[in-house]
C-alpha cells in the first residue's frame, strides 16, 4: 500500500491507526470504533467537531497513516512530486470539483482533506474526472494509485 507516496505494509497502516485511536482515547475521545475490525465507522467517526475531539485531532493527528511523511529528504515529497499533486488538483478543478484541496506545502493530500472539501471519492464523476487527470501529474499520479487511494475510503 503506499500512503502519499511512502510504501506501507497493510499490518504498519494498521498498527498506525490502532496507536492514533489508542490516542484519542486517551485524551478524552470515547466511543470511536476500532479502525481494523470497523474502517468504515472508524473513518466516518473521524468528521467529528466537537471541541474535545478537535483538541485530541490536533494532538494525535500525526499518528495517523499519511499523515507522517516518511521519506530521505527531512519529511516532504519532491518539488517534482508536489508539481504533480498540485497539477492534478488543478485539473480535478477544472472538471468540475472547485473545491478540491491543494496538497500541502509537504506533498500530503489525504481523505479527510477531501471530505473537509466535501469531495467524494465514490461518486463516479470524481473517479472519471482522476482517471482524467492522472495525465497530467506527470507520472506521479497513476490510475493505480487513485484506484488505491478510493479502495482506502
Amino acid at each position: 500500500m503506499s500512503v502519499n507516496g511512502v510504501r506501507m505494509t497493510v499490518a504498519a497502516a494498521n498498527r498506525a491507526t490502532l496507536r492514533f485511536a489508542a490516542c484519542m482515547h486517551s485524551h478524552g475521545v470515547s466511543g470511536l470504533p476500532n479502525p481494523v475490525s470497523s474502517p468504515a465507522a472508524f473513518k466516518h467517526s473521524l468528521s467529528a467537531t466537537t471541541p474535545g475531539f478537535t483538541q485530541a485531532m490536533g494532538t494525535c493527528q500525526r499518528l495517523l497513516p499519511g499523515q507522517q511523511n516518511n521519506n530521505d529528504d527531512g519529511g516532504s515529497h519532491s518539488r517534482n512530486q508536489i508539481a504533480g499533486m498540485l497539477a492534478f488538483a488543478r485539473c480535478i478543478r477544472a472538471h468540475g470539483f472547485a473545491r478540491f484541496p491543494d496538497p500541502t506545502s509537504t506533498g500530503d493530500l489525504n481523505h479527510q482533506m477531501l471530505a473537509q472539501a466535501g469531495i467524494d471519492l465514490h461518486q463516479p464523476a470524481v473517479v472519471r474526472a482522476a482517471d482524467a487527470c492522472t495525465s497530467v501529474s506527470h507520472g506521479q499520479i497513476t490510475r493505480a494509485i487513485v484506484a488505491r487511494f478510493i479502495a482506502e475510503a
